[in-house]
């Protein structure tokens, strides 16, 4: 992707809350967690950190497979 296009899924996505895909198996494992995408890096795909105490790594997980959701308590 070019870095203008990369930027703007950037402004559009970072700080977003999104839950996984999770009827696909690799994505599984965040049933029942809320992320938050943390940046965009130059593939396209997002950088994303779910609430968990468990783990506290950042994932890099398609757009395609990710869900916008609200921030939760809100």
């Amino acid at each position: 992707m070019q870095t203008d296009a990369i930027e703007a899924l950037r402004q559009q996505y970072t700080d977003r809350y999104v839950v996984a895909d999770t009827s696909r198996a690799e994505l599984a494992r965040f049933e029942g967690m809320v992320g938050q995408i943390k940046t965009i890096n130059f593939s396209g795909r997002a950088l994303v950190q779910f609430d968990s105490d468990a783990d506290r790594g950042w994932y890099d997980i398609g757009l395609d497979c990710l869900k916008i959701v609200d921030k939760p308590g809100d």
